[in-house]
């Protein structure tokens, strides 16, 4: 059929592939630009035209045509790589980089793209953030030490893969500063982690040398108006977190934190002090440094609240709503219909059982490829039936509950009515006492094999060739096994903890917490009746009921935005003639002085707290007080000199509608001062001004130490004598 003016499509593009052929560029791009004036939205031709004139030696022409074939086909990936090519000849290096990088999201494994964005990765630039932050911090941390993710930095990548519109960032913790995290080097760690377990694989190592640089040198985050931060994963561990969020909310963002859960604090014995100070400093600051919070289920945000309530009970508590990390993985591998899951068998031969895994973390590569080949689940498991866990082997996932459980079942049923028991999951700290039962037990760890380090499709075909799983964990935010264990229409058994009723409402079985016997029990229900266990199986939903991660990435979204935009309480005014001590004191748990001495705190011209007040940055530092009243305040502050001091402070007190107050001191003079100001606003700025500073053993440049600041009534001698009895003397312990 022709077209206009009697040009026949079909011959245009014969004519133009033949030129094409022949190195004919100029001819070529005739041809093909006269089939574009009949059939202009075709993005193939758009392409082969563009490559004609960049071949021809006209990169713009070429570019321009590159743009509207990728407005047509934005998921493909070869046309951005092509609009990077045009862009690098143009001279345009920074654009050609983010060109790349695009091509690189798109297609996360390619060696093309890959490879020309790190030739460029010098050249990208971050723009201001002022739409939502994923703050990626605890899974690129845990991608320098591990490849295969745990439960909730998989939620993390997830959420992170699929969340369009947000940037992505993360902080070094000896840095204090969030870096841009460029997509496509997020999606390819991302799709690495996902696609092989083995930390020594060539290209695992190479995008980590690319992260390793980028984390000490990408472009810094510009956080501002409209931006919020929403910290994924865990932060509590990082020192200068606190510091850069002050600065942050200077300059206009908002924080709104994911909550996975709080056992820290609801399972203290479970953690080490170090962890359970950190996590009790952070806690403590949320209400002075997060908009909102958002929790991973209901139980978690009824945790919070009561923890709230209990620990900091006259702060307003940051609101909270829930979003659920119920995603199922974009391509769906799970039986539409599961097959019936296999029945015990008779008791294997002789030999043919094993602890495995406790001398090696993973199988070898080729040792997976055999087993894939040969229809077997893993290369470690016999060809019998069996019950999976899978969880990181730390105390409080309770594996030594389904040790107890599966050595009665050995008593009751023997050996051959017995499935083998499979914990798969990394070594954590504290895992010893299950180690030590297993070597105390030889008949029962014959019936137990150990896998660590899996990749994704390891642990699908563990999920899909099991009876059902366990999950007798004591304390969860969430759990994503259980979620994982539905998609796959494995019956999960879990404990009935308020959690877990919640990920595995739509067709768990429970027994009661920490019951031995329940868990035995019940699992043995679930062994002897094999039509039970099918006809449960087959009432779990589709893909176990569990949504498209985008969907998840878009409420967590939404709900941040909402959260972020909700007006906020006031903080409780400073309580007359009582210092606030800046210094965490060695606290453990949550403490509404860490409270205060975060809240007073504003700004990023501060160093993280110390045990006994903190360091300002040299230059400024500032502070926000609520005084009681309106009326006139007198403020003492007592402060430090760094050793060596040599610069000159310069303190200045202001309110609204009252002079400012102000004094320089040089090194050497005391380490307190008082200020007076008149009647004004309630609210107290005070600044402290530091220059040059002074470079700290440890390499700091600091400016001075604040110990501790109060507020009293300005003129009131009374006050007086009340602070110096708050700061000299210790208050009798009622009898």
């Amino acid at each position: 059929m022709s077209g206009n003016g009697g040009e026949d499509p079909g011959e245009l593009l014969s004519r133009g592939d033949a030129a094409r052929d022949a190195g004919d560029w100029a001819e070529a791009a005739e041809a093909y630009g006269a089939f574009l004036r009949l059939r202009p939205d075709d993005p193939g031709i758009l392409v082969q035209r563009g490559h004609c004139l960049k071949e021809d030696g006209d990169p713009a022409a070429a570019l321009a045509l590159y743009r509207r074939a990728e407005a047509l086909r934005p998921d493909e990936a070869d046309i951005p790589l092509q609009i990077g090519h045009a862009l690098k000849l143009l001279g345009r290096r920074g654009a050609a980089a983010e060109a790349y990088g695009r091509a690189l999201a798109l297609a996360p494994l390619e060696t093309d793209p890959w490879n020309e964005w790190r030739a460029l990765l010098p050249h990208l630039t971050a723009a201001p953030a002022d739409g939502p932050v994923l703050d990626l911090s605890d899974l690129v941390s845990w991608y320098g030490h591990r490849r295969a993710p745990s439960g909730i930095q998989r939620v993390q990548a997830e959420i992170a893969a699929v969340a369009g519109g947000a940037t992505l960032c993360a902080m070094h913790p000896e840095d204090g500063v969030w870096r841009v995290l460029p997509l496509g080097l997020f999606r390819r760690l991302h799709a690495l982690s996902r696609s092989g377990a083995d930390p020594e694989e060539p290209a695992w190592r190479e995008a980590l040398s690319v992260l390793g640089a980028w984390r000490r040198e990408g472009a810094a985050l510009r956080p501002g108006p409209g931006a919020v931060i929403i910290t994924l994963g865990s932060a509590w561990w990082l020192p200068r977190y606190a510091t850069a969020l002050r600065a942050a909310r200077a300059a206009g963002a908002r924080h709104v934190p994911v909550l996975h859960d709080c056992g820290p604090l609801v399972l203290p014995g479970q953690v080490d002090e170090a962890t359970r100070a950190d996590f009790g400093r952070w806690f403590s600051g949320l209400p002075a440094l997060a908009d909102g919070v958002i929790a991973v289920s209901g139980a978690t945000a009824a945790e919070y609240r009561r923890l709230m309530a209990r620990y900091l009970p006259d702060w307003p508590a940051p609101p909270v709503t829930v979003v659920p990390p119920d995603g199922r993985p974009a391509t769906v591998e799970a039986e539409e219909e599961p097959e019936p899951p296999p029945t015990v068998a008779a008791t294997p031969a002789a030999g043919a059982l094993r602890l495995a895994g406790l001398s090696r973390r993973r199988a070898a590569p080729l040792a997976l490829q055999a087993a894939r080949a040969a229809g077997r689940v893993h290369p470690d498991l016999p060809e019998e039936p069996f019950v999976l866990l899978v969880s990181s082997l730390e105390p409080r996932k309770n594996h030594l509950l389904a040790l107890a459980a599966w050595r009665m079942l050995l008593d009751r049923r023997g050996a051959g009515g017995t499935p083998r028991l499979v914990l798969a999951g990394r070594r954590a700290p504290g895992d010893g006492p299950v180690m030590d039962a297993l070597a105390a037990d030889p008949a029962l760890a014959e019936r137990v094999t150990l896998l660590h380090e899996l990749d994704d499709a390891a642990l699908s075909r563990l999920y899909r060739g099991c009876l059902f799983t366990l999950y007798p964990s004591r304390h969860e935010g969430w759990g994503l096994p259980v979620s994982e264990s539905l998609f796959h229409r494995r019956v999960p058994l879990v404990s009935e903890i308020p959690a877990l009723m919640e990920s595995g409402r739509k067709g768990a079985v429970f027994f009661t917490p920490n019951s031995a016997e329940d868990l035995a029990t019940a699992a043995e229900g679930l062994i002897a009746d094999p039509a039970r266990l099918a006809a449960l199986a087959a009432r779990i939903p589709r893909h176990g009921g569990l949504r498209p991660w985008a969907k998840v990435a878009e409420d967590l979204l939404a709900a941040a935005r909402r959260l972020a935009a909700t007006p906020r309480e006031a903080p409780p005014a400073l309580v007359p003639c009582v210092p606030v001590a800046l210094g965490h004191a060695h606290a453990i748990g949550p403490d509404p002085a860490l409270t205060r001495a975060e809240s007073v705190q504003s700004g990023g011209g501060w160093y993280p707290v110390e045990d006994w007040g903190v360091w300002t940055r040299a230059g400024r530092a500032v502070m926000h007080l609520l005084a009681p009243s309106s009326g006139p305040a007198r403020l003492a502050l007592v402060f430090r000199w760094p050793p060596g001091a040599q610069g000159l402070l310069r303190i200045t007190l202001g309110r609204a509608g009252a002079p400012v107050s102000a004094a320089e001191l040089r090194p050497g003079v005391r380490e307190e001062i008082a200020l007076e100001i008149g009647a004004g606003d309630p609210e107290l700025h005070l600044a402290l001004e530091c220059l040059p500073g002074t470079r700290l053993p440890e390499g700091r440049e600091a400016g001075v130490g604040v110990v501790s600041v109060a507020v009293m009534a300005g003129g009131s001698p009374a006050d007086r004598v009340a602070f110096l009895e708050n700061r000299v003397l210790v208050p009798a312990i009622p009898g």
